[in-house]
């Protein structure tokens, strides 16, 4: 019997030290909702169980490190694209331009932080995208603007 509860310890503490390998995202607006919808999947079995979070103010929530729906490769540093919005009018669209679209990115072990602009000027965005991972900012001195949506998306669409 204690060979077995010696191995079950042994587990719980090999499971604990074992990098978490899950990205967080944190809503830290006091006025706003914030939609999260991951790029679509690779893999077409998981193409409807992607993430598709709405976030109300104070909110945080994260993706388990083992749930291949929103971390595909279950990797810590698995890079992961987001499409974040800020609700409300006017909306906002957070992260930096790829083509036709704006996406956050973040790595399986990551943070994301979506806030009110401390640098906030006149015709500057009022919010920003902090992004940490591997205990470094990676987003710089002034985060992802979230510039003012010009035309909103068609109902459903991030």
């Amino acid at each position: 019997m204690s060979t077995i509860r010696s191995l079950l310890l042994l587990l719980a503490v090999t499971a604990a030290a074992l990098p978490a390998q899950a990205y967080c995202i944190n809503n830290l607006l006091s006025d706003r909702n914030v939609r999260v919808v991951q790029d679509p999947h690779t893999d077409r079995l998981r193409e409807d169980r992607t993430i598709d979070w709405t976030l109300k103010p104070g909110e945080r929530r994260c993706c388990s490190g083992r749930n291949l729906d929103c971390n595909p490769s279950g990797r810590r540093e698995s890079i992961v694209r987001l499409a974040i919005t800020i609700a409300g009018e006017p909306g906002y669209q957070c992260g930096t331009a790829e083509g036709n679209e704006t996406r956050v990115k973040v790595t399986g072990g990551g943070l994301v932080r979506i806030m009110d602009n401390p640098r906030h000027t006149p015709g500057g965005s009022p919010y920003v995208v902090r992004v940490r991972t591997h205990d470094k900012d990676i987003t710089g001195p002034r985060g992802l603007q979230c510039p003012e949506i010009k035309n909103p998306p068609a109902k459903g669409k991030p």
